[in-house]
């Protein structure tokens, strides 16, 4: 029998008193300690009732609730963990949340690697960061990642630079060596003056390794353009200056011809060499109007290069006069 005492407000009406029950299953331990589980029942685990100042009071002793569960220490599969009541999981850092038409229930998306995540809870959304930014560890904001480029004293600079460093020392010794015996008649049929060009060619050739290694600038990214072209147009201008030169004394020579060769003093095949040069500074200066030099960005995840813009296409076009020389 109930021994509770019925009150009444003064709305007339008994208060609430409610008592909470759990249904599981029971266990008792038999004379040979082994358990034994009985059947289900009701179990009072707690009560809520209003009191004289119409306060409602809930009592719940948690700890006896069973859960339904694994407890490998008892035979029945009961467990007194309290289980999670909720539709959705929450979203890991970089995912957004993909409402399913109910605001307690969601699908959480993966954004890219390189996006943040934006917006208001049930408005989130993947933003890219821009080229040459990376998301922060919470993936909220985008910070700048440092560029890189080839530094001067790296082992794959170094490399480069003696070689150059040791070609424009060689170099500079056959044109001093040169200039000293230009009177002689060995260097005076090879051609003094064409030779100096051949040679400062050659020291250009060597000295653009310098702008190509270093920091990547719009200075530098004009000079590259314009220096190998020239540099290559310059040995093999002369080259081919003096090779003409030489063929046309020998045409004469075999026709036994009377009349002096023209162009053939060394003022006209530095003119004709410098015509040639012209060209290739021509080609390498409408090169540069038509397609404007600047520094380019290349990212590699959190790295980030930069480096002269170049077309290929354009490049070869600015070498193939130098192939047709």
């Amino acid at each position: 029998p109930d021994s509770r005492q019925i009150q009444f407000n003064s709305e007339r009406f008994v208060p609430g008193h409610y008592r909470i029950y759990n249904y599981h299953q029971s266990h008792v331990k038999s004379s040979s300690f082994e358990t034994i589980a009985s059947p289900y029942e009701y179990v009072t685990v707690g009560e809520w009732k209003i009191d004289r100042n119409q306060n409602g009071k809930l009592n719940l002793a948690i700890d006896s609730i069973v859960w339904p569960g694994t407890n490998t220490n008892d035979v029945s599969p009961l467990f007194k963990t309290i289980p999670i009541s909720r539709c959705s999981e929450p979203c890991r850092v970089g995912e957004v949340h993909q409402f399913q038409g109910d605001s307690c229930c969601w699908v959480c998306t993966p954004c890219n690697e390189t996006s943040i995540v934006t917006g208001s809870a049930k408005q989130e959304r993947c933003e890219p960061c821009s080229l040459g930014y990376w998301p922060t560890q919470n993936r909220t904001l985008c910070y700048k990642v440092k560029e890189t480029s080839v530094e001067l004293l790296s082992v794959i600079a170094l490399v480069p630079i003696s070689l150059s460093i040791i070609g424009n020392i060689l170099t500079l010794y056959v044109v001093i060596l040169f200039y000293q015996k230009r009177q002689t008649p060995i260097v005076k049929a090879s051609g003094t003056e064409l030779c100096f060009i051949m040679l400062g060619g050659i020291h250009l050739c060597y000295l653009m390794t310098f702008p190509i290694i270093m920091r990547p600038h719009i200075v530098t990214c004009i000079i590259q353009r314009l220096g190998i072209g020239l540099a290559f147009s310059m040995m093999y201008a002369a080259l081919l200056t003096k090779t003409n030169r030489i063929a046309r004394i020998f045409e004469s020579t075999k026709k036994q011809s009377r009349l002096r060769q023209q162009y053939i003093s060394p003022r006209s095949q530095v003119a004709i060499c410098s015509c040639l040069i012209m060209v290739q500074l021509f080609l390498s200066l409408l090169w540069l109007a038509y397609e404007h030099p600047y520094v380019d960005m290349i990212a590699y995840e959190r790295l980030v290069m930069l480096k002269c813009h170049t077309n290929k296409y354009s490049f070869l076009f600015s070498l193939s006069y130098n192939a047709l020389l």
